[in-house]
């Protein structure tokens, strides 16, 4: 995920994830980028949910997560990954005690505006 700025390096939510889920269970990244928490998600066979305020990550992590594999585990079905595009404030469309990991990368508040020349209302860059 190395061309999406202010990534963090897979190996940390990989092992966040190894660390404290199981298969199937799901995990959550509010502030998704580039969608590297959802890519080491998805290896592990693990659900995930992402959500970013900026349509274009969005559109890249879908685009980074189109690919197939094969299974380590055939027992466990191909994992469930959502993407939206919203608010990290805003966590309506996911129900309730629903998630059991939260790995997410913080934004680096005015180190790196990442919709600068959008100017995108409300984002925590």
């Amino acid at each position: 995920m190395g061309n999406y700025r202010g990534n963090w390096a897979p190996y940390i939510p990989r092992n966040l994830i190894l660390k404290y889920t199981q298969k199937g269970d799901w995990n959550l990244d509010q502030m998704m980028g580039g969608g590297t928490t959802l890519v080491e998600a998805k290896l592990l066979e693990r659900n995930a949910i992402g959500i970013d305020i900026d349509l274009d990550a969005v559109m890249l992590a879908r685009d980074r997560l189109n690919f197939s594999y094969n299974l380590l585990f055939p027992e466990y079905k191909e994992p469930i990954i959502k993407t939206y595009w919203g608010d990290a404030r805003n966590l309506d469309k996911i129900d309730t005690d629903s998630i059991d990991l939260i790995a997410t990368h913080p934004p680096y508040a005015n180190i790196i505006s990442y919709t600068k020349k959008k100017k995108i209302t409300d984002d925590l860059s």
